[in-house]
């Protein structure tokens, strides 16, 4: 079983459609039909709804559940936030940080991001990158 990260970048686009959408749908669903964990960071669904709000979505709470749905959630500690303080490098921003330090944290194999900072970083620690188009 791998362990597969999603950060907000991807799991915006399981319920905003975007070109993007579709491979980034099957992909998840393939990594779970092949019991694959998929898991994301506790600030990865406040920046999902968040960015829900800002777009003025109808159903924020039904949207961000539809889009963390067979996600689990990786809470954030103190110890995550040591670690995000010293991940990547300097143009690494501080919620990619704490992503990247929650995958670590998780032994993620893979990361799913459209964010490029965020994969670069990602590679150097020795993860496979995925972002499907």
């Amino acid at each position: 079983m791998s362990v597969v990260y999603v950060d907000s970048s991807a799991l915006l686009k399981r319920v905003v459609v975007e070109a993007e959408s579709t491979a980034l749908r099957e992909l998840l669903r393939e990594a779970a039909g092949a019991g694959h964990l998929l898991t994301a960071s506790s600030i990865a669904w406040l920046e999902v709804w968040r960015s829900l709000r800002r777009a003025a979505a109808a159903d924020v709470a039904g949207l961000t559940e539809a889009a963390f749905s067979g996600v689990a959630e990786f809470p954030l500690t103190n110890d995550l936030v040591v670690r995000a303080r010293r991940v990547g490098d300097d143009h690494l921003r501080s919620l990619d940080a704490l992503h990247l330090a929650s995958a670590i944290g998780v032994q993620a194999d893979v990361m799913v991001t459209y964010d490029e900072r965020l994969a670069a970083a990602s590679r150097l620690v020795g993860m496979t990158v995925n972002s499907p188009t």
